[in-house]
């Protein structure tokens, strides 16, 4: 197997609002009421999501991810680069994937380039930028025109990659942006790594494949996803190349518990309600008129977001491969077959979009960091950080402890027990009868 990047992935979504059913706008992009919205309740959420990123360093994951979002509260981040910032200042060691910017909300990418450098600064290195269109529903909350959307975006991620790259001062001119005087300070330190999300857009695909990026696929099926990046890589054949697997990164939510009814006993509601609220949204506010090309558009209507998810239930999702839930064991096989499925060497795992208690979270994330990270470790040969001496995160603890140490014991109605076992599984805690020692001395 391959070498895989697990990256966490946590919104600072706002779930406290009226079920989609019973909204007059099924949206929650453009005119869901802020009155809805309690800031000590928006504080929580904010919080949680920025501390609990900064807890997945000590998890041991390679990186962490977010989303910028408008005018809603599927999230709470209205500029990625700010989060990226306050990440960078309170990490060390994870990667830092600002899953946008909105470049087209800017009205020149030069001021985007300027908070990139600033961030892969501070960060040394560690930033990585997504570059989304962003969706339709946005550019209506922003007042920006999605019929020039994808013309404007592609000339402003030019601009951005040549301000970035190369020395200046210098001109540049174009359709929608002209500059007298491109001479960005500061500069990066570092080569930034890009990152295209899309649903199936060609142009998407095409520019991933010219530039190298990775490619991240978004709300796909497995068949879809799967259709979508041999798309890529046959683009990429067409390049010249053949496409490394970091340049395949996928999405998928992971909830890992003891077994697998206690991981939907404390799952479901909360996935449930993502798939009925968060993604309700008229095709006309998703993708306005001009927003796509017309061979685009054929390929997304192909794609997942054709899918009514809001009437899938928890086995609907589970068995189509939307959501990884269950024992470690289950969670493993399952992430083993995304990776043969799509030969993906990027997972950004999808630990709550907001409706988990952090508690939760913790929970999940720190069985997945113990139980499920050190099995792909040791399947890649991967070699974790060896210094300093010891251990520095939960998954380097899993991978270096002695494995054949015993767990703690206790005598419990006449069995030797394992602890960590019998919180969830009592009889299979039992180790052995247990009887009393005779006496020293035969007494």
């Amino acid at each position: 197997m391959h070498e895989i990047e697990f990256f966490s992935f946590l919104e600072s979504g706002y779930p406290r609002i009226p079920y989609a059913g019973q909204r007059p706008s099924k949206a929650v992009y453009i005119d869901l009421p802020n009155s809805n919205y309690d800031p000590i309740e928006g504080q929580r959420a904010i919080e949680n999501q920025l501390e609990m990123l900064v807890r997945m360093e000590d998890f041991g994951f390679d990186g962490v991810s977010f989303s910028e979002q408008h005018n809603g509260p599927i999230g709470l981040g209205p500029n990625a680069m700010l989060v990226a910032a306050w990440l960078a200042s309170n990490t060390n060691r994870v990667k830092i994937w600002a899953n946008g910017p909105l470049m087209n909300a800017y009205q020149t990418p030069i001021r985007l380039a300027e908070e990139i450098a600033w961030v892969d600064t501070v960060s040394r290195g560690r930033l990585m930028v997504g570059l989304p269109m962003g969706l339709g529903a946005q550019y209506h909350s922003l007042n920006i025109n999605p019929a020039l959307a994808r013309e404007r975006h592609a000339e402003g991620h030019d601009l951005l990659v040549k301000a970035l790259d190369e020395p200046g001062p210098f001109t540049w001119r174009g359709k929608h942006f002209n500059h007298n005087y491109v001479n960005l300070w500061p500069r990066p330190a570092h080569k930034i790594d890009f990152v295209l999300p899309g649903g199936g857009s060609i142009e998407t695909l095409e520019l991933a494949a010219k530039r190298r990026y990775t490619y991240q696929t978004v709300l796909n099926y497995r068949p879809a996803m799967i259709q979508i990046i041999d798309k890529f890589r046959n683009l990429c054949r067409e390049e010249g190349y053949d496409v490394d697997p970091k340049q395949i990164a996928t999405v998928v939510e992971v909830h890992v518990a003891e077994t697998d009814a206690i991981a939907r006993q404390e799952s479901e509601a909360s996935i449930l309600w993502n798939y009925q609220n968060y993604f309700q949204h008229p095709e006309h506010e998703s993708f306005p008129a001009g927003y796509s090309s017309e061979r685009s558009m054929r390929s997304i209507r192909t794609q997942g977001f054709a899918v009514d998810t809001k009437k899938m239930s928890f086995d609907d999702l589970r068995k189509h491969n939307w959501i990884i839930a269950g024992s470690p064991e289950t969670v493993i096989e399952g992430l083993e077959q995304l990776i043969d499925d799509t030969g993906t060497g990027r997972i950004l795992l999808n630990f709550s979009t907001g409706a988990k208690p952090r508690w939760l979270i913790e929970k999940t994330a720190g069985l997945f960091a113990e139980q499920v990270l050190p099995h792909f470790r040791r399947q890649a040969g991967q070699v974790v950080d060896t210094t300093p001496p010891g251990f520095g995160t939960a998954s380097e603890y899993a991978v270096r402890r002695n494995a054949s140490a015993p767990n703690p014991t206790i005598v419990r109605e006449g069995y030797l027990r394992d602890v960590h076992r019998d919180r969830w599984d009592p009889e299979g805690a039992k180790i052995e009868p247990w009887h009393e020692p005779a006496p020293a001395g035969g007494r």
